[in-house]
């Protein structure tokens, strides 16, 4: 072999492990560059580094708004003392019809058009059947018991948090009615806030 093609080999050597460098150094900057979503854990804190859509509501309260590929996440945060519970109306063109979400310290949900369906009590069999959809519910932190009665010892997360599957809901536009309960004034009463006032809802453009 002469010369020449010895040096030629050699040049396609260095040329094909620099082309492998360099595609193993993109791909190692590119999933450092990637943010991690939304965990639910009953804090915003990581909407604002995800650069999420932020709306001010009442009473102090704000909704946050991101989606990734897969999911689609709501979180509002609110001041101590509220509970924050959530009945939102979900339409999308992949769902049969409207649907009710409910968040409190149960999680369920109920087509619009079949109020039949809706829990009656607490204790209903109906609850906890979400699917392609979850949240953070209001934490049961232990019983408080006297001589008389025991009664539940309700404790409140910093702020509500929804995750909702793309898979089940589909893309495109979602049509959102969200019903807040239990929000704490700053005269400190508790009053509900309806997002979007009016009748319109709010229109979530899903990728």
């Amino acid at each position: 072999m002469n010369e020449d093609v010895k040096d030629y080999i050699e040049s396609m050597k260095q040329t094909l492990s620099f082309f492998i460098f360099s595609i193993v150094l993109f791909s190692s900057c590119r999933q450092t560059a990637q943010k991690a979503p939304p965990l639910i854990d009953g804090q915003c804190t990581e909407y604002e580094r995800l650069n999420a859509k932020t709306i001010s509501l009442a009473h102090g309260v704000k909704l946050h708004i991101y989606q990734d590929q897969h999911y689609v996440w709501l979180c509002y945060c609110y001041r101590e003392g509220s509970f924050g519970i959530l009945d939102m109306k979900l339409e999308t063109s992949q769902l049969d019809g409207p649907l009710n979400l409910h968040v409190s310290a149960q999680l369920g949900e109920w087509p619009l058009n079949k109020p039949e369906l809706q829990p009656e009590n607490s204790t209903s069999e109906k609850w906890w059947n979400h699917n392609g959809w979850t949240a953070n519910a209001v934490w049961l932190n232990g019983l408080n018991r006297t001589e008389e009665n025991t009664s539940p010892n309700w404790r409140n997360p910093l702020a509500r948090e929804i995750q909702l599957s793309k898979d089940r809901f589909g893309r495109g536009e979602w049509k959102v009615k969200m019903n807040i309960g239990s929000i704490m004034t700053a005269e400190g009463a508790l009053e509900g806030i309806v997002f979007p006032e009016g009748d319109k809802p709010y229109l979530l453009q899903v990728n």
